[in-house]
């Protein structure tokens, strides 16, 4: 029976390969990609055009064929840390998640979850910003559970790939206690890019919540803090995110109204794609201005949708 189904994958695949073979090479497509330009002082660049933007498919240029305001239409999932290490920030993360949702409310749809134990929606997502308020409210930290991290980003990562929604943003508050997710990086970074969601992390940095201090939670497993240190490092950077570690707690507020004006400052950049069979497997973004830096976050068509 395995040489049976060898064989039949096999002729699968030589089948597949001599239909592709004798496709003719389609017409150019157009592409589009979500950008954030910011100067060496963290705001957005205004006033951009075509000449300004550098679009690459696996280091090829394509020609940028228009530049606007990307406008409103996000699906954006919050996460709040509600671990034992969170409770010290935990009126300073209210204050940025309330930043944030009076910021981006009104066409965006926002969504709000926990993960100080097993993730846990507390919004579903909505436009509506008294709801958004209230779960906001009910943000509590719960002694004696460890974060969650990366389940959650990687649960919340297969639910943007089963509803497909447009333009998804996930944006995490995160302590720096232990991590206890069964999830480990390269999953939830697999999760992440299936999902086309760009991801931003802050990660609120308190000494008192030294890795020594968690032996509560029993044997800390070195390869834990690699897998969540690994996830920080690459999630936001390969999702045209960005990752902010703050040294205060009582920065976050500000740091969410940054956020705000980066995502409202965003241009929706659309490029052409010579005909091809095989899609990219990078897409970068650069401006040809100096002490500038632009991240990009490609978006998908409805075919390619899962």
């Amino acid at each position: 029976m395995a040489h049976y189904r060898a064989a039949c994958a096999l002729v699968l695949v030589l089948t597949a390969g001599a239909s592709v073979a004798a496709q003719p090479t389609s017409a150019p497509t157009e592409r589009q990609i979500l950008v954030s330009v910011l100067d060496d002082d963290g705001a957005p660049v205004p006033d951009l055009t075509t000449t300004d933007f550098e679009i690459r498919e696996d280091d090829v240029p394509r020609e940028v064929l228009r530049v606007e305001p990307a406008g409103d239409g996000r699906h954006v999932i919050l996460l709040a840390d509600t671990s034992q290490a969170a409770v010290r920030a935990t009126s300073h993360i209210r204050s940025g998640l309330e930043a944030f949702v009076d910021g981006m409310h009104g066409d965006n749809e926002i969504a709000l979850v926990t993960f100080g134990g097993a993730p846990r929606i507390l919004v579903p997502a909505t436009r509506d910003l008294e709801r958004l308020l209230e779960g906001i409210g009910e943000v509590f930290p719960r002694q004696g559970e460890a974060a969650y991290l990366l389940d959650a980003i990687d649960q919340v990562a297969d639910g943007i790939v089963q509803r497909a929604p447009e333009r998804p943003v996930i944006v995490a508050v995160a302590s720096d206690g232990i991590d206890y997710s069964n999830r480990n990086a390269r999953q939830t970074l697999d999760a992440v890019k299936e999902s086309g969601a760009s991801v931003y992390i802050f990660s609120l940095i308190d000494r008192r919540n030294t890795r020594a201090n968690f032996g509560a939670f029993g044997n800390v497993d070195r390869q834990q803090i690699i897998e969540r240190d690994m996830l920080l490092e690459q999630g936001p950077s390969e999702s045209g995110g960005r990752h902010r570690e703050l040294l205060a707690s009582s920065a976050l507020e500000r740091a969410m109204d940054e956020l705000v004006a980066e995502l409202r400052g965003q241009y929706l950049v659309t490029y052409s794609r010579p005909g091809a069979l095989i899609p990219p497997e990078t897409v970068s973004v650069d401006v040809n201005r100096p002490d500038m830096d632009a991240r990009g976050t490609p978006l998908r068509t409805q075919g390619e949708r899962p």
